[in-house]
């Protein structure tokens, strides 16, 4: 090359790199500009460096609550992205006919690279036509049954291996809800309460991803990153794998493989999730990939809803009392007490929603995008394009909601003779399964098998936190990751 073709070159680099820094700055210019009526911390008008530091802390949810009350509804944490505690602004970004759309945060949520499930798409015609022909599956009459019988495993399994000692209740739940999610998806158990112990190290390794997935949601880059062939190559869970997210992918995969095999016709039989699918016209890809979201999704949610709940009533001697003297004096089904008969139970689904309140089952950002002209709700212009994410932990310990003692488990609450004040309380808790278009498809499966877990654990056993002054560890990555939450179950004389 000659010197004046390198110097050509050179010239040419540098005033892209010019133009490139120049719009950079004007970018941050405009942004900076469209929102600056919102006050927010530090430099979060021009970079997304405080989500970052509060995400890897594993604090965030408390760090936009604490925003929130420093800064006011909504407030500013990102160049272009907005926060908000308002269950009535969540309800009308969600609702049919809004003109709000999902943000680039769940594109974070494609769990296989080859193509969308109906969690991760943004193409709202694809959404919608997902999850009608998926309904049907998550509300079939068929999955009571196989929640019975993973309960009644559960209650076996601590009786067995438990007998009056101390064991982490948040190692227990998460195998029993495996093992329902798997069972009402592919019509068999992973095995984890079978074998009692974490299998392929799927726990360790499943909370080690939920930083990273946090990471990836919130950040454009590392979603890219994280994206990247190269990078899917080195980190994504792989068919060969024998530890981590891999066997379960595997054991995703062969589950579908049989639906579409040789032997298809005799497996129609089977009524699970990934039957209905099937009978639903869904390709086989597309079967792959809702199946393992089933897995990725939704046992962390609603392992956390569950435990949290268990080990708050272990804590709280007057919830517990009140609870437990519901349950004995109920006159249910047996072996194990049906889904419709729980819901007549006033006090368990107090206890059940106020474990929802203050620990909701995932509480990421899931921001919504404004429509193209912009939009104004109650009083507040929102630009073009800008992006309003959901603090769940502030929506759910709003005092002008729930009272005073927020922070305090108090199935009470629920419970309140103001039926216009127990309707709104309702109404705002139940967003943390979302709302409208993008109400949760698994809501009703999570809500089954919590019920009959705690309503047959109360009836069963008596619960004894066994170190009340350790407490438990937790970090907050998009789901509360839950350890040390040790316990003791008793027999109880019948």
């Amino acid at each position: 090359m000659s010197l004046l073709s390198a110097h050509n070159l050179l010239l040419a680099f540098s005033a892209f790199s010019i133009l490139l820094l120049l719009r950079l700055i004007v970018a941050l210019i405009q942004n900076h500009a469209q929102l600056r009526d919102f006050k927010g911390p530090g430099l979060a008008a021009y970079t997304r460096f405080w989500i970052f530091r509060e995400e890897v802390a594993g604090r965030l949810p408390h760090s936009q609550r604490a925003a929130l009350k420093k800064y006011g509804s909504p407030c500013r944490i990102g160049p272009n992205l907005l926060l908000t505690d308002d269950a009535d602004l969540i309800r009308h970004m969600n609702a049919p006919g809004s003109r709000w759309t999902r943000s680039s945060w769940y594109e974070a949520m494609k769990m296989d690279p080859r193509q969308d499930n109906v969690f991760s798409t943004r193409d709202e015609k694809l959404h919608a036509e997902l999850k009608a022909k998926e309904y049907g599956g998550y509300n079939s009459p068929s999955i009571e049954p196989l929640i019975d019988s993973l309960t009644t495993q559960l209650l076996t399994l601590i009786t067995t291996h438990h007998p009056s000692q101390p064991f982490d209740l948040s190692s227990t739940i998460r195998y029993y809800v495996l093992d329902v999610l798997s069972t009402v998806a592919f019509a068999g158990p992973f095995g984890f309460m079978a074998q009692n112990r974490d299998l392929w190290s799927y726990q360790k390794t499943s909370n080690a991803f939920m930083l990273l997935l946090g990471l990836s949601a919130n950040h454009t880059f590392f979603r890219s990153l994280l994206s990247h062939p190269f990078m899917q190559y080195l980190a994504a869970p792989k068919l060969t794998d024998t530890t981590g997210l891999g066997p379960a992918l595997k054991f995703a995969r062969e589950a579908v493989a049989t639906r579409f095999g040789p032997h298809a016709e005799k497996e129609k039989e089977k009524k699970d999730l990934l039957g209905h699918f099937v009978a639903k016209g869904l390709s086989q890809l597309q079967c792959e990939v809702e199946a393992f979201l089933q897995i990725a999704a939704g046992s962390d949610s609603t392992t956390t809803v569950l435990r949290s709940t268990l080990f708050l009533l272990a804590s709280n001697p007057p919830a517990y009392a009140r609870l437990r003297a519901e349950v004995d004096a109920a006159d249910t089904s047996r072996p194990v007490i049906k889904y419709a008969e729980s819901l007549r139970l006033p006090y368990l689904q107090a206890c059940i929603w106020e474990g929802c309140r203050l620990y909701p089952p995932l509480f990421g950002l899931k921001s919504k995008t404004s429509p193209p002209d912009g939009e104004t709700i109650k009083g507040v212009y929102y630009p073009p394009g800008t992006e309003v994410a959901i603090c769940d932990d502030a929506v759910m310990r709003n005092p002008d909601v729930f009272g005073e003692r927020v922070d305090v488990f108090e199935p009470e609450r629920f419970l309140v003779e103001d039926e216009d004040v127990r309707a709104r309380r309702l109404r705002t808790v139940d967003v943390v399964f979302g709302s409208g278009r993008f109400l949760c498809l698994g809501r009703g499966i999570a809500m089954m098998e919590i019920n009959k877990a705690i309503f047959e654990i109360f009836k069963t056993f008596d619960l004894v936190v066994a170190d009340p002054m350790r407490g438990i560890d937790m970090v907050r990555h998009n789901v509360h990751v839950q350890s040390e939450m040790n316990v003791v179950a008793y027999p109880r004389s019948r």
